[in-house]
């Protein structure tokens, strides 16, 4: 209403400015019947009131109370006007058809009725009192006589009934108009009703939905599409849809055949890196964006993050081979110790009791030497195939791993070229864990770190312990990298590179897992290599524990007490 009334204010000052400036370019004479001065009187007026009108919209007057004082005041002006430019006879008598019609944009029915009856009544009393002499007429205008009497009469008469006419149809038109404005609003409320229901189940669903245009420009982009991408709506919405997910073109034709040949919908796997570049593996289907008339106008891509699903298939592939495999290393070690032991006994009884050259010495050395590397490698095997029991104490995490750090900057396997950074919080890390395996985790890790670097480089340990959150243990090499297929292999046993036994690892996500802690591998090929132990934040110990409780930290084992 208020911004009806404003184009109302502004429309009655162009109409009184087009009026005077018609008259005054089209007036030769003058006489004393010029309209001009009425004209210019009632402009005036106009531009007066106008200002009061548009005071009163900043005021705590109703519009619908303003709108009826603003109706009457130009039904007033109007006749006015009619009556100065010769009543009946008045040229200007379709200004009350223009305030009636102007009602129904404001008014209702009843209002529009109002107006129309007002005009009709007004200029009724005009018409009469003029004609009837009881009101003279304007100056330089003669009073009715005889015969033009009669003619004035049957145009008043014509002119009454137009203008009632007018109000009867445009009350009726202003009850269809209202009718029409309640309608569209009701319609209008419903479809942003209706829009943000769909936007918020948009937004609430967990599965990634993303829109795009034909040429694959990202249209809308849902919250769950944030959170497992990473990236944020505002930063992707008119980008290219393949630059996130990479070249899905073959699968979204595939599954847009599938829908033209009413076939199963596929669901494609793909692996994509986030806003932040991790990897993460997605499971998407695709269908087309269709309009009112089912044109295709763009595609729509449902996704789901996989990448946890994904790794505990792996796991669980993982535990049935490696639980296979620990079988027959049992099997294995307890076949192979035994002659072992027997085999080097002997050998070294015939060393007491013969003389041998130097040759043979050097020979029977070598016997004893690649015995005990065998035996080392059957200990593995029984380690990984039967893990100790754990023993828990509380240990103090950043001085462990100071200490296993410290041994390897020790180790001949270090070269000049090799760089070891660390990062450990300023207070002591108290956790419970057995303190033999801890250290055993830690070593084989940057152990294998190192060996990724043949030709030098960084490695970078860092242990965060933040209130809260569990604890994390991160070495970063920038070595050669792995394949996925080499990730996906990485803690199966017999899995080496370089020259061990590939037991390593594989002892390493056991001990992980008996501490109830995850290992996080993230590595591309020629980019290096990160891998983060995650263990469980319910083993932390929030105060030093008194020192006959605490455990004693021994010497790091030796290069090789573990092959990795």
């Amino acid at each position: 209403m208020r911004r009806k009334l404003q184009w109302l204010l502004i429309s009655r000052l162009a109409i009184a400015a087009a009026l005077l400036a018609i008259v005054g370019l089209t007036e030769r004479d003058q006489s004393a019947r010029s309209f001009v001065p009425v004209l210019a009187a009632m402009a005036c007026a106009t531009v007066i009131l106008s200002v009061f009108y548009f005071a009163a919209l900043r005021s705590q007057i109703t519009h619908r109370t303003q709108a009826y004082i603003q109706f009457s005041l130009d039904v007033c002006m109007v006749t006015w006007l009619v009556y100065r430019t010769g009543d009946v006879e008045s040229p200007f008598l379709a200004l009350y058809l223009v305030i009636i019609f102007a009602a129904c944009a404001l008014l209702g029915r009843t209002g529009v009725s109002l107006v129309g009856a007002s005009a009709g009544v007004f200029y009724v009393g005009v018409g009469v009192l003029t004609m009837s002499r009881i009101l003279p007429r304007a100056a330089g205008w003669a009073a009715y006589e005889g015969g033009q009497l009669s003619w004035t009469e049957f145009m008043f008469s014509l002119n009454l009934i137009a203008i009632f006419a007018v109000a009867i149809l445009s009350s009726q038109l202003a009850a269809r108009i209202r009718r029409s404005e309640t309608q569209l609003a009701n319609a209008t409320k419903d479809l942003a009703d209706y829009r943000l229901f769909n936007d918020r189940i948009i937004e609430s669903m967990r599965s990634g939905l993303v829109t795009t245009d034909l040429r694959g420009h990202i249209i809308t982009f849902n919250h769950a599409a944030e959170e497992i991408t990473g990236y944020r709506a505002v930063e992707v919405r008119g980008r290219n849809v393949f630059g996130i997910f990479g070249d899905i073109e073959k699968q979204i034709e595939a599954g847009l055949e599938s829908i033209r040949t009413r076939t199963r919908l596929p669901r494609f796997d793909i692996g994509c890196r986030t806003a932040d570049d991790h990897e993460i593996h997605l499971g998407f289907s695709v269908a087309p964006l269709v309009d009112e008339a089912d044109n295709s106008r763009g595609y729509v891509l449902t996704f789901q993050d996989l990448t946890e699903v994904m790794e505990l298939e792996r796991e669980v592939r993982r535990q049935e081979r490696l639980a296979a495999l620990g079988k027959m290393a049992a099997g294995l070690a307890h076949e192979i110790r035994n002659p072992l032991a027997s085999m080097r006994g002997s050998v070294q009884v015939l060393a007491s009791e013969l003389s041998f050259s130097q040759d043979q010495s050097q020979l029977m050395q070598i016997v004893l030497r690649e015995s005990d590397r065998l035996n080392r490698i059957v200990s593995d095997f029984l380690t990984y195939a039967r893990p100790p029991k754990i023993e828990r104490s509380v240990i103090e995490l950043a001085g462990l791993l100071s200490e296993t750090i410290a041994l390897l900057r020790n180790s001949p396997e270090l070269r000049p070229d090799h760089v070891i950074k660390e990062e450990y919080p300023g207070e002591p890390v108290h956790y419970q864990g057995d303190p033999n395996q801890i250290r055993q985790i830690f070593w084989n890790l940057a152990r294998n770190a190192i060996q990724a670097m043949p030709n030098g480089g960084e490695l970078r340990v860092a242990l965060d312990a933040r209130p809260k959150r569990d604890v994390t243990i991160a070495f970063s090499d920038t070595g050669e990298g792995m394949s996925r297929e080499q990730k996906e292999r990485l803690f199966e046993p017999f899995n080496s590179s370089s020259g061990g036994t590939g037991l390593g690892m594989a002892i390493v996500y056991q001990l992980v897992r008996d501490h109830n802690g995850k290992i996080i591998v993230d590595s591309e090929t020629g980019k290096g290599t990160r891998i983060a132990i995650r263990l469980p934040v319910s083993a932390l110990v929030s105060q030093r524990p008194p020192a006959a409780n605490t455990a004693h930290l021994e010497p790091a084992p030796s290069k090789a007490a573990v092959n990795a």
